[in-house]
């Protein structure tokens, strides 16, 4: 398609929206051709603010740690992990890519991505920037996680071999590094604030990444066990979760739901009925799984994350955990977006009641220009913004 196309439909998409008394204010080189109807004026709020907050070189910053006070978006220098994470949030708010009507906007942030992938230092990371909001407390090699996620996802829906090229190119790059900076404990070095976090969305990175591309087994499977480690049957230890047990119960949910997931596919109602009652323990599913060929070390790890999914989802339940410093920050949101994926992992019906229970919450807390704003930690509102929607649409298809 050629400038001039793209221009013209720019236009008229911009004029189709003026007539229709849309709110959001669009450009010729960054237009919003609908808006879902079925969205919630909350989200579509939301989600207007979002688009509004892109940079005109396709990325979203969430600003310097330093300066958390500077909550304009277009004040910030972009990132590659916000740029990722909030083109994510419009993935997922508006459907496949084809008929997504924020496409323009995403293909933006995928150039972006590209672009400072293609450019990265060599320095261990996709980035030179230093300092910023998600660095600090998620970890330094947060960019390559949020971009990886953000690459695989978009590639099943890329049709360009061109583009499709590049994609898979600055994926590889991202896997090798996010591999090449793991822990032996299975952890991720530089981990900011709370290492647990950041070993979290590098732990979904490598497994949604792991059905196209080379990712090593092993490098998952030690990162479920780090995860898995921070909860037992004597409850969280939060040491690498900044003391905060929300982000290692989260963590742990998510990185232990699509082996718990297996676990109930295999082992017969009966067991996992029992188990639920306590009429058996996790031995018991562990020699059920023996019983059908698994060896002994796997089926070992996947009852302990069947038991660890078990007791964080039960753990998440409590409104106590979800207090925070008594008040949300980003890593809150962050949780949120965690366990709602985790849980849309086990069923609809779970996933849904869930959705039910957060929605007054976020509701709640929504700035009145649409956004969300951390009251500590990660306070930028972009970040903020960008997980609340990926919470809200953890199962894309609902």
């Amino acid at each position: 398609m050629n400038s001039m196309h793209l221009a013209v439909l720019g236009i008229a998409s911009s004029l189709i929206l003026l007539l229709a008394g849309h709110p959001e204010k669009t450009t010729p080189e960054n237009p919003i051709t609908h808006t879902p109807t079925d969205q919630p004026a909350w989200e579509q709020n939301a989600v207007t603010w979002l688009v509004e907050a892109q940079s005109p070189n396709g990325g979203w910053g969430a600003g310097s740690h330093t300066y958390q006070n500077v909550t304009d978006p277009h004040a910030v220098q972009t990132d590659p992990a916000t740029t990722a994470f909030a083109a994510l949030a419009l993935m997922k708010a508006g459907g496949p890519l084809e008929s997504n009507p924020y496409k323009n906007q995403i293909t933006k942030a995928l150039d972006r991505i590209l672009k400072d992938i293609a450019d990265r230092p060599d320095n261990g990371r996709i980035t030179s920037l230093t300092g910023t909001q998600p660095q600090v407390k998620l970890g330094i090699h947060i960019d390559a996680s949020m971009a990886l996620q953000f690459l695989t996802e978009i590639r099943e829906q890329i049709k360009d071999p061109v583009i499709e090229s590049k994609i898979d190119k600055a994926a590889d790059i991202c896997i090798n590094l996010i591999q090449g900076s793991q822990n032996t404990d299975g952890g991720w070095a530089g981990g900011g604030w709370a290492p647990v976090l950041q070993s979290a969305m590098a732990n979904n990175a490598l497994e949604q990444a792991q059905g196209r591309y080379d990712v090593d087994e092993k490098a998952i499977e030690n990162s479920r066990r780090y995860q898995a480690d921070n909860i037992s049957i004597d409850g969280v230890r939060a040491e690498d979760a900044a003391g905060v047990p929300l982000y290692a119960a989260a963590s742990a949910q998510r990185a232990t739901s699509e082996e718990s997931k297996e676990v109930e596919e295999l082992v017969s109602p009966g067991m996992i009925a029992s188990y639920s009652t306590g009429k058996v323990k996790k031995d018991a599913i562990s020699r059920e799984l023996e019983s059908k060929g698994m060896d002994r070390d796997k089926a070992e790890r996947m009852a302990t994350s069947y038991e660890v999914n078990q007791i964080s989802t039960k753990t998440l339940q409590s409104d106590d955990i979800w207090q925070g410093f008594g008040n949300n920050g980003g890593e809150e949101y962050l949780s949120y977006m965690m366990t709602s994926e985790a849980l849309a992992q086990q069923g609809h019906d779970e996933w849904l009641k869930w959705r039910q229970s957060i929605e007054p919450k976020f509701k709640q807390s929504q700035n009145p220009n649409g956004s969300w704003s951390g009251q500590h930690c990660i306070t930028s509102p972009v970040f903020c913004t960008a997980a609340i929607l990926q919470a809200w649409h953890a199962a894309m298809e609902l």
